[in-house]
């Protein structure tokens, strides 16, 4: 795909006016370098960025024939489309440097370790920021588009929009949905109501209610699968479910909650199986009851805890 080709396809993705098989080409060219991804963020920053007065002057009139030109791309057809793409091609790499001596466009919300954070968007779409993690979006969020990047693990309640799409984009997963409750990661995607599709490996997922995309990074392969509701998303609300699952496996959710690091002195400790529930509990709970339920022992030391073999 030659370059101006290139700009006008991701024109028309922050339009919201892309195919499903031109959002599979465009995601898996975002794959391949850390190069388009800088261009595909340059980009972005020229369409979402706010109409304040900008200090250098021959900047500023750039840029805003860039918004000219885009603007018209909205309302007419592709030869509009294509001279937005060029006035883009010739100003992308100044307008990028630009940008980042004017001030972000982006807001960026982060969420402290131990600390669940419950935020509304402008758009009413309710989101629950699990602990050590953070979102990005443009400051006119809800005004072109409703485009978010994730690093880490949310769950969206998103309100209902049937002329803009919500989209979620998480490491090698991009969700695109209109209205509904699902939880995300860089490596799963699990829907709670509604419908949501997700893009990855440049294929199309389809999800209903009850179903997870989940994302197998040491195979780079997804697997769309049943999940369990309850344990996946127990961790907007304080709720700690173990259905079956490895004790290892359970430590990363104890650690993210609790913000401490467990530490297996006794490596086969890594591999108990763990069945159990806890709503709203302090940490030394939790581990007094694995510990009845097992034989283990803990101690902690700061935020370190030492799990050991009842011997």
């Amino acid at each position: 795909m030659e370059q101006q080709e290139l700009y006008l396809l991701i024109i028309r993705h922050l339009n919201a006016e892309t195919t499903t098989e031109e959002e599979l080409f465009l995601t898996g060219w975002l794959e391949e370098s850390n190069e388009n991804r800088q261009t595909f963020s340059a980009l972005q920053e020229i369409w979402n960025v706010d109409k304040q007065p900008a200090n250098n002057e021959v900047m500023n009139a750039g840029l805003n024939n860039v918004k000219y030109k885009i603007a018209a791309s909205r309302r007419n057809i592709y030869r509009k489309y294509a001279a937005a793409a060029a006035m883009i091609a010739v100003v992308v790499i100044s307008c990028a440097f630009f940008f980042s001596h004017q001030g972000n466009a982006y807001i960026e919300t982060v969420s402290g370790p131990g600390q669940v954070m419950h935020l509304q968007l402008a758009d009413g779409t309710l989101v629950d920021l699990a602990p050590g993690s953070r979102i990005r979006y443009a400051k006119n969020f809800g005004e072109k588009n409703r485009d978010i990047t994730l690093y880490g693990e949310a769950f969206f309640e998103v309100r209902k929009d049937a002329h803009e799409p919500f989209s979620v984009l998480a490491g090698k997963l991009s969700v695109r949905v209109l209205g509904t409750k699902f939880n995300v990661s860089d490596t799963a995607v699990s829907l709670v109501e509604g419908k949501v599709q997700v893009i990855a490996q440049q294929h199309a997922y389809n999800l209903q209610p009850g179903q997870q995309l989940y994302y197998n990074a040491s195979e780079d392969r997804c697997y769309q699968r049943n999940y369990d509701v309850e344990a996946v998303t127990g961790w907007a609300s304080a709720l700690l479910v173990f259905r079956n699952e490895s004790f290892a496996s359970a430590a990363a959710k104890i650690e993210k909650m609790y913000d401490v690091k467990i530490i297996f002195a006794d490596p086969e400790t890594a591999n108990y199986m763990l069945f159990a529930k806890f709503s709203n509990k302090p940490l030394r709970y939790v581990l007094d009851m694995i510990k009845a339920a097992n034989d283990i022992d803990y101690t902690i030391k700061e935020k370190n805890v030492y799990i050991s073999r009842i011997k």
